[in-house]
């Protein structure tokens, strides 16, 4: 799985979106293989895959999702000198056309392009069932994954689930109907999915994903009932197929990636040693790095355009462990100024950071003494921890907090915090459970859809003073531009709008 990107340059779907160029599309290269020629035998149905696996790990979905998803929620916020990517968490878009806007739509329509064909194709090829049906599966989570993010960063999207000519115009859905592909394609995918690989296998998706994908599709939509039933399925493999890690650190480097924790993981490998200058662009090997540690590690190792917040400090501060100490997760998800605080290997004076400077330690490589853009970190999609939270979240919402409580615990129980009393209220705990979310998954993208679904998310996280910056405030001064009813979605590119010819609508607000 780790070298998946390999076998791209076989396929013949790679430029494809609902945005290229009629005069590209017309340019036929005589040695490339054709869908009519290509998908043949069981060696092509792998290959198609493994393409499919190959989209989410580009960089212009894996590195800029990042800043789509969390510096716009109240964890993180950006100083970087890119002025227009320092916008994102600031809930100000001018260009719409900027990388981090046009490039995840872009790439997510790729993705979705190339499990179309999959679905399309191998159902037709003389292979083994088994295998097959597998694959198929595959590709059905692999869009389901894509759409989850278009309905969850855009809303309304056109909902393309075909392999037409690039002139097709696919209808925009609604949001409603968009999350309805979604829950239809993650029901599938479980249908035919394994519960595990072994070998180079390991990585791909399985049942528990979909489950999991599933019932977090249904808890952003508040299907508080369906989402309990599909998270009681991952709990009911506990442990024989998943557990909680011993250490809450072990979920985030390339040492146990893959673990009895993680229900599905985007795969990475660092393939081109300690340092090597740039990245190689899609191409054959370039993708199968991450450079999240890169943009996010500590200056001048790394180009330090997102941070965490002091808010998203002081949530970790408002509690202590078992033994009256800080809670442990803080020290490996970010950094702060403090005694005995190391950035790399050096102090805070050596590294010249200021007081007021926070760093992100989540994902990055912060055991070495250097970064750089080739980074092996998986990157954790959903896993155990996650599940229990939102399984809590759901049977709080159905009124049955007695029962919900003890999984908020069991996630606190592995970072020795203190349990939480059964008799809390459900508002109590609707409040609690918050911010273990926050305390637990920071830094892993969840955060702004949890506002969003809390109906949180406004300008009033700002705080009583905006002029401060999110560096110095205990509130996020950049919510102060988030405009309720508009911020919630991000603006659809102005390219894909001139190329659908007037029958794509804009956001409300853009």
């Amino acid at each position: 799985m780790e070298n998946i990107r390999k076998i791209i340059v076989l396929m013949v779907f790679f430029g494809m979106t609902i945005s290229c160029e009629k005069d590209l599309l017309d340019q036929v290269n005589p040695n490339a293989p054709t869908p009519d020629t290509f998908w043949q035998t069981e060696e092509d149905a792998i290959l198609g895959i493994n393409a499919v696996y190959a989209g989410i790990q580009n960089r212009e979905l894996s590195l800029w999702e990042i800043f789509d998803y969390d510096m716009r929620s109240d964890e993180g916020y950006s100083q970087s000198p890119w002025t227009d990517l320092a916008n994102v968490g600031r809930h100000v878009n001018i260009n719409y056309d900027f990388p981090w806007l046009l490039e995840v739509w872009r790439e997510l329509y790729r993705t979705i392009y190339k499990a179309n064909q999959v679905l399309e194709n191998v159902p037709n090829i003389e292979m083994d069932e088994t295998l097959r049906t597998r694959i198929v599966a595959e590709a059905h989570f692999l869009r389901g994954h894509c759409y989850y993010k278009l309905v969850t960063l855009w809303g309304r999207v056109p909902m393309v689930t075909g392999i037409e000519d690039a002139n097709t115009r696919y209808p925009q859905g609604t949001v409603q109907e968009v999350w309805a592909l979604v829950e239809e394609d993650f029901i599938a995918a479980a249908a035919g999915l394994p519960e595990s690989y072994s070998g180079a296998d390991i990585g791909r998706a399985t049942y528990g994903g979909a489950i999991g994908y599933l019932g977090r599709s249904y808890l952003q939509q508040k299907k508080w009932s369906e989402a309990a039933a599909e998270f009681e399925k991952i709990i009911d493999m506990v442990p024989g197929t998943y557990d909680l890690m011993a250490d809450f650190k072990d979920n985030f480097t390339e040492e146990f990636e893959n673990n009895k924790e993680s229900l599905f993981e985007i795969q990475f490998v660092n393939n081109n040693g300690k340092t090597g200058g740039f990245p190689t662009y899609n191409n054959a090997s370039g993708d199968e790095t991450s450079e999240r540690a890169q943009f996010f590690g500590v200056r001048p190792l790394g180009w330090t355009d997102g941070q965490p917040t002091k808010w998203l400090l002081n949530q970790f501060l408002s509690e202590t462990d078992r033994d009256g100490n800080e809670d442990p997760r803080l020290q490996y998800t970010m950094t702060y100024d403090h005694p005995g605080e190391l950035l790399y290997g050096q102090t805070y004076a050596e590294r010249g950071a200021g007081p007021n400077d926070r760093f992100w330690r989540k994902y990055t490589n912060y055991w070495q003494d250097y970064e750089s853009y080739f980074s092996g970190i998986n990157t954790r999609v959903i896993r155990l921890a996650d599940v229990y939270l939102m399984h809590a979240e759901a049977l709080n919402e159905l009124g049955r907090t007695p029962e919900a409580i003890p999984f908020a615990n069991l996630v606190r129980q592995r970072s020795n915090m203190n349990d939480l009393p059964l008799t809390l209220t459900q508002q109590e705990f609707r409040l609690q459970l918050r911010h273990d979310r926050v305390v637990e998954l920071a830094g892993e993208s969840v955060r702004f859809v949890d506002m969003v679904r809390y109906g949180i998310a406004g300008p009033e996280l700002a705080g009583p003073d905006p002029s401060l910056s999110a560096a110095e405030a205990d509130f996020d001064t950049e919510f102060q531009n988030f405009v309720k009813g508009k911020s919630e979605y991000l603006p659809i590119p102005l390219r894909e709008i001139d190329a659908y010819g007037g029958a794509l609508e804009q956001n409300p607000g853009w």
